[in-house]
């Protein structure tokens, strides 16, 4: 990596900060939300959430101060987090061409007047929490951490419990819960109460290796199926750089790393987990989402470690700003494989990965889906990601609670979902004859009007991905959803991807033992990867344990230990929930 900091100068003034890539409106009139969702399977709350009620007569809607539409008879103000990129064409997302059509939207048919409260999307955590924690947090907030998060902020007192809300406001909220279904009540804690509503994430695929197609081809390899073949193909890679990459050999990057090393190396963590684990078992560790809390995690990361004494690896991988550059090492052709989101190379149009780099190496280059870490019962499969996604909570200081509610049935209608997911016809995509819809590329699209993340993900945050009248134009609208891509090669990633476990959802009392844990032991997680995978081979046990038992009584242990407790309070002492089936 000679070449590495002549092209971190070149590649930040060129690249800058990237993306990692959602119409008609109508006034919704007020009518009963359909019978309310069913208990979502595994949880045991003392008796089912309380009905919504119905819409309230106009009488009633009037002390609510509404107008028979829903509409409020005085303008209300309401803050709302939104999640920014820095995008060079679209800096200030709040301020965006799709910011502009919600506060339209809102003041028209809520008289809701809309204040976008940015926070940068790779720092979204530790700023909600802030917020959060500071009483400021946007009327309407919301957050990646999972109902861990949204439980230490409810001991707090800083978020409401929804569930009265829920049921006194209900029958003005039909879209949200056609929307939402089940997941209205997924997070709800034994008591009844819901301290948060999850957005849906419509496709559940979470990673796929993917590998270079064309330099297996010039070198005659097979696609792996195993990890001894992909690490086979990783140390081709790196003997045959010069006829690879040429004058650009000592740039070569076998496998893509960054400092999110959990997620980096997920498929490869995800195959030593044992192919019988249990729902106990799953959740017992299932407190860090990138596995480290699981026995089996240190096998992998020794993996990692030979990699990168093998030279197999991007080596700056746990440094500074070296993460920002990982898809202009993907746009120079420098990489050979990685392990990612389900869809990454196919990301960003003509701004980032495949489009790119066929521009810049040639037609032929090309990432492929594969599937080459077989656990230890030969089965090759991913763990998919809950269909609950990020947590929408109303904080404690909100001064109109309602008003939150019935933004976020907004955000849930049909229309708004469809518009911020694909805009406007003619100037962000085309309808195709079958009715699918075709996005343009990026550069296309007007100023300050781009779509920055996939669907508008950073501001249409009741859902992650779309739904169509039908299935088959969902798919069908998915597969040309990524400019400059062949259609069949993101079904063949989505088919590959879709290979996989989905474990239902576990609610149990709130985990004392979590609380406030969830930013620390994250950011302690990252220096124990960093610091096992570059240790020298021969400590690589002796410093695993040494940072893992850190790690440990820093509240890790605890959290396992609670959570297991709670799951025999809960259950009994049972590996399953009622109503298991099995694979």
């Amino acid at each position: 990596m000679k070449k590495f900091f002549t092209f971190l100068i070149v590649a930040m003034l060129a690249f800058g900060l990237f993306a990692m890539t959602g119409c008609r409106s109508e006034e919704t009139p007020v009518t009963p939300p359909p019978a309310p969702p069913p208990q979502q399977q595994g949880t045991t709350p003392t008796e089912q959430p309380p009905a919504p009620t119905p819409a309230p007569p106009p009488s009633d809607m009037e002390l609510l101060g509404l107008d028979e539409n829903g509409r409020f008879l005085e303008t209300v103000q309401l803050s709302v987090l939104i999640w920014n990129r820095n995008n060079d064409r679209q800096p200030d997302m709040g301020e965006s061409g799709w910011a502009d059509h919600i506060r339209e939207v809102a003041l028209r048919d809520l008289n809701i007047a809309v204040t976008f409260e940015e926070v940068s999307r790779w720092d979204e955590g530790p700023m909600t929490a802030t917020l959060v924690g500071s009483s400021s947090a946007p009327d309407v907030t919301f957050h990646f951490g999972g109902q861990a998060v949204t439980n230490s902020w409810a001991e707090m007192g800083a978020i409401l419990d929804l569930a009265p809300l829920l049921a006194t406001y209900g029958g003005l909220l039909p879209d949200l819960y056609d929307w939402l279904g089940p997941l209205v009540y997924y997070d709800a804690l034994a008591n009844g109460s819901v301290f948060a509503l999850p957005s849906r994430r419509v496709e559940l695929m979470r990673q796929n290796v993917f590998i270079r197609e064309d330099w297996l081809n010039i070198l005659s390899i097979p696609v792996p199926t195993t990890l001894q073949e992909f690490e086979d193909a990783l140390v081709a890679f790196r003997d045959n750089a010069e006829l690879l990459l040429g004058p650009d050999a000592d740039m070569m990057i076998p496998l893509l790393m960054d400092g999110d090393a959990g997620w980096a190396l997920g498929t490869v963590i995800d195959s030593f987990i044992p192919d019988s684990i249990t729902e106990r078992e799953w959740f017992r560790y299932g407190f860090d989402d990138r596995r480290i809390m699981h026995p089996t995690t240190k096998e992998a990361i020794r993996v990692a470690n030979r990699w990168f004494h093998m030279d197999l690896m991007f080596n700056e991988f746990a440094y500074g700003e070296a993460g920002d550059l990982m898809p202009g090492f993907v746009r120079e052709g420098f990489v050979g494989a990685q392990i990612a989101n389900w869809d990454m190379p196919f990301r960003g149009g003509g701004d980032l990965q495949i489009v790119s780099m066929r521009e810049n190496v040639g037609p032929e280059a090309n990432f492929i889906a594969i599937n080459p870490f077989p656990n230890d019962a030969g089965n090759s499969i991913f763990f998919l990601h809950p269909q609950a996604d990020r947590r929408i909570v109303i904080p404690h200081t909100a001064s109109n609670p309602l008003a939150s509610l019935m933004y976020m049935n907004l955000m849930s209608r049909q229309d708004m979902r469809d518009f911020l997911a694909f805009g406007i016809e003619g100037v962000h995509h085309e309808v195709m004859p079958d009715g699918a819809i075709r996005l343009f590329h990026n550069d296309q699209m007007p100023d300050n009007f781009v779509i920055t993340s996939a669907n508008n993900f950073d501001i249409n945050f009741m859902s992650n991905g779309f739904e169509l009248a039908t299935p088959d134009l969902t798919v069908a609208t998915l597969a040309l959803g990524y400019p400059g891509i062949e259609p069949e090669a993101i079904m063949a990633a989505r088919i590959n991807a879709s290979i996989g476990r989905s474990w239902r959802s576990v609610t149990v009392r709130p985990i004392d033992a979590q609380e406030g844990m969830t930013v620390p032991l994250r950011e302690f997680r990252d220096t124990v990867l960093h610091n096992t995978i570059t240790a020298p081979v021969a400590d690589f046990d002796a410093v695993w344990d040494n940072f893992i038992s850190q790690y440990m009584q820093m509240g890790g242990q605890a959290i396992i230990n609670e959570r297991d407790q709670a799951w025999v309070e809960t259950f009994g002492p049972v590996d399953f929930m009622p109503g298991w089936t099995g694979w």
